[in-house]
């Protein structure tokens, strides 16, 4: 079970990665970083 302290650490890690999403330009470093996106979101909206 996670708790709040992890939520709250997953949802800034969410916020810098859609940060670097929208700053890169590299193509297959920015599908690496969208894997990541989903992949944090799936686990926080597990925890709901």
């Amino acid at each position: 079970m996670l708790y709040n302290d992890e939520i709250l650490l997953f949802i800034e890690e969410l916020g810098r990665l859609l940060n670097d999403y929208n700053k890169c330009e590299e193509g297959t470093i920015k599908q690496e970083i969208y894997k990541d996106i989903l992949l944090l979101s799936d686990v926080i909206c597990s925890y709901q």
